[in-house]
């Protein structure tokens, strides 16, 4: 992925830099009768930046394309295989941005959630790994599978996660599979 992700944000750079492109792509998204959304650049210390980048760019494709070739920018526009593989990359990224913006909750409970959350994470991603077309989405998804079963292998057993899960009426039935009698009966002692 790294090779597409770089392409983009060479392209989303050239028209963060050149206020000429900039306007010219203003211009394109209202000629097309688009929305006029400025493209996002990544930032490193923001966990979903790049998933944003990635969907504003998707959202703007016509514009883009369509303005990078009349102004004979200094960028290459992506092949139609790279737009695929950001589709693809975007909907595989979707519920990583979706669960870090529930737990950033600042007004609600979300320990209790954790161990549904991650749970429901790798199951959704693991599905991915049937339905993604594109050979470097494909190991996107390994990558991410691999690193989630290492990271969440038995969390339920992490006393927090699970005691906090079992306090909250609306998680405990949906987290456990056999650690939760075991927790049950703790509880009641």
């Amino acid at each position: 992925m790294k090779p597409t992700v770089d392409e983009v944000k060479a392209i989303v750079r050239f028209f963060h830099r050149s206020t000429t492109a900039t306007e010219k792509l203003k211009s394109t998204q209202r000629q097309m009768g688009m929305p006029e959304p400025r493209l996002k650049q990544e930032c490193i210390t923001r966990w979903n930046s790049t998933f944003h980048m990635l969907k504003r760019i998707l959202e703007t494709k016509g514009a883009v394309i369509s303005t990078l070739a009349v102004i004979s920018a200094p960028v290459d526009p992506l092949r139609r295989e790279e737009w695929e593989v950001l589709q693809e990359a975007c909907t595989v990224l979707k519920p990583f941005e979706q669960v870090t913006v529930e737990i950033s909750a600042h007004s609600d409970v979300t320990a209790s959630k954790m161990l549904i959350l991650c749970k429901g994470l790798q199951r959704v991603t693991a599905e991915h790994q049937t339905r993604v077309t594109t050979g470097k989405v494909a190991e996107l998804v390994a990558a991410l599978c691999a690193s989630m079963d290492r990271k969440f292998h038995r969390i339920e057993y992490n006393s927090v996660l699970s005691e906090t899960t079992m306090l909250d009426p609306r998680c405990k039935r949906l987290a456990f599979n056999e650690n939760r009698e075991r927790l049950i009966k703790l509880f009641r002692e």
